[in-house]
C-alpha cells in the first residue's frame, strides 16, 4: 500500500466513523503517523480527500454488486445478497457523514446521487430482466416503475429518520422490506426460491 493509499484508507476509516466535519487533516495524519504537512503533500485539501474518499468508498460498493450479480445462482439469491452487501455498508457508517456530505459538499453529493441514477438504478432493472428470463419474475413488468420503487425503498430503509436504530432492527427492514418486494413480482417458481435464498441467508448471519 502507498502512503496516498494509506492515507486515503485511514480518513475514510474515520469520516465512517465520526462524520466529516469533525476529522482534522491533523487527525488522519496522527492516525497515520505522518506529519500533517505530508498529507498535504499528496492531497491539495480535505475536499480533494473527501472527494476521493467517496469515489472509493462507490466503487467498491460496485463491485461487491458486481460480485453478487456473476457469483449468485439466481436472481433472487442476486437480490438477497446484494442488499445483505448494503445492509454491511450501512453498519459501517455513521450516518453523520452521508448527512454533511449532502449538507456540505454539493459536488461530492451529486456524484453519489449520479452512482444510484446510473449504477444502481441499472442494477436493479438488470436484477429484473434476468428474474423474468430465468422464469422467477412475472413477465411484462414495467421494468423502470419497478426498479424505481426498489431504489426508493432502500433509501427509506436506510434512512434513520424513518426507521431509527433505537426501535428497529435493520435487517428486520431489510429482509421484510426485500421480501414483500420479491413477493409482488414473483411467479409461483420465484416464490419457492425466495423462501429457500430467505432461510439460506439466515444461516449466513447467524453465528
Amino acid at each position: 500500500m502507498t502512503g496516498q493509499e494509506r492515507i486515503l484508507e485511514t480518513a475514510l476509516r474515520l469520516f465512517r466513523t465520526y462524520g466529516i466535519k469533525s476529522v482534522t487533516m491533523f487527525d488522519i495524519a496522527r492516525e497515520c503517523g505522518i506529519s500533517k504537512k505530508t498529507v498535504y503533500e499528496h492531497f491539495a485539501d480535505k475536499e480533494a480527500l473527501i472527494k476521493e474518499g467517496v469515489n472509493a468508498l462507490l466503487n467498491g460498493l460496485q463491485q461487491q454488486l458486481e460480485q453478487c450479480r456473476d457469483g449468485e445462482p439466481n436472481a433472487i439469491a442476486e437480490m438477497i445478497q446484494t442488499t445483505h452487501q448494503m445492509e454491511v455498508l450501512a453498519r459501517t457508517m455513521n450516518p453523520l457523514m452521508m448527512h454533511e456530505v449532502k449538507k456540505y459538499h454539493p459536488e461530492v453529493s451529486q456524484a453519489v446521487e449520479d452512482f444510484k441514477r446510473e449504477r444502481v438504478f441499472k442494477g436493479i432493472r438488470g436484477n429484473l430482466e434476468r428474474g423474468v428470463k430465468e422464469g422467477l419474475y412475472q413477465p411484462n413488468l414495467k421494468m423502470d416503475i419497478l426498479a424505481r420503487l426498489r431504489q426508493l425503498q432502500l433509501e427509506s430503509a436506510f434512512d434513520p429518520e424513518q426507521y431509527p436504530a433505537a426501535q428497529f432492527d435493520l435487517h428486520e427492514v431489510m429482509q421484510q422490506v426485500t421480501a414483500n418486494y420479491i413477493l409482488g413480482i414473483a411467479t409461483a417458481t420465484g416464490r419457492e426460491v425466495m423462501e429457500r435464498e430467505l432461510v439460506k441467508d439466515k444461516e449466513m448471519i447467524t453465528p
